[in-house]
């Protein structure tokens, strides 16, 4: 399977970790120079945007899109049966050269499989298919945003670029939020446990390496009145023992499982 590795020309140190990364597991990847939000003139941001339901997208959000929209032609142009696409903050499970060494265990049906989590609640069909190692292939159908590690197929490929000749929102919120049309219109599915997980997200500490993340500041720029933030705080517990009481009742009566995926 091919696998591109999105990197921004000016971040030299990322590339080299993922680099010797992927060479400790006898992977080879290929570098998609990622377009520069920096870079990217007010004209450019109108002739691909339009209006964006969580809020303004920035010049960074509209660079990673178009990057990542990169990929996706490349896997047309050059013919490729399906790829991986990765952005370079990553951490890699240790099997990842077993599971990238083909594609056969990508379903046939598959627009997209994601293969990172955000260790954050999403639900999954119950039905589970088979892939190599320890890992499972559920159909995704709950919102898991991150856009950090996924395989795309070619007509996967071909209805993104079909869709998102305008875009309005994050790229990972196109892909994986069900609340959008777009991703609800996609066949995808979740590797489970996911074999990857950016730096930002981890919860140990021993194995961040404080990448950060290059739109985590963008979208913090969406603050939040005082007022709002004491009752979003009030509200916290009450939504959470709801939630809990929610995907509890939901699992058991439904063909659908609320889960955490977890990364290995």
């Amino acid at each position: 399977m091919k696998l591109f590795v999105i990197n921004l020309d000016r971040q030299e140190g990322r590339l080299r970790r993922m680099a010797e990364m992927f060479d400790a597991m006898g992977l080879q990847f290929t570098r998609v120079s990622a377009v520069d939000g920096r870079q990217l003139s007010e004209e450019t941001i109108k002739r691909w945007c339009g209006g964006a339901s969580f809020g303004e997208v920035r010049p960074g959000a509209t660079a990673c899109f178009l990057s990542h929209r990169g990929c996706w032609q490349r896997i047309i142009d050059e013919a490729l049966p399906y790829a991986a696409i990765f952005e370079d903050d990553l951490h890699l499970g240790d099997d990842a050269a077993a599971l990238f060494a083909n594609g056969d265990w990508v379903p046939e049906e598959a627009d997209i499989v994601k293969v990172e989590t955000m260790r954050q609640p999403t639900r999954l069909d119950k039905t589970l298919i088979a892939a190599p190692g320890r890992r499972k292939l559920y159909r995704l159908a709950g919102k898991h945003i991150g856009a950090g590690g996924y395989v795309v197929t070619r007509k996967g490929a071909e209805k993104l670029l079909k869709m998102s000749e305008t875009f309005a929102d994050p790229v990972d919120h196109f892909l994986f939020n069900p609340e959008l049309p777009f991703a609800s219109s996609l066949v995808t599915f979740q590797l489970s446990p996911a074999i990857c997980m950016q730096d930002f997200f981890l919860k140990e500490p021993a194995a961040i390496v404080g990448l950060g993340s290059d739109l985590h500041h963008e979208r913090s720029q969406d603050r939040l009145s005082r007022a709002e933030k004491l009752w979003r705080e009030a509200k916290r517990p009450f939504a959470r023992f709801y939630g809990f009481l929610h995907r509890k009742v939901s699992t058991l009566l439904t063909d659908k499982q609320w889960v955490v995926v977890e990364f290995r």
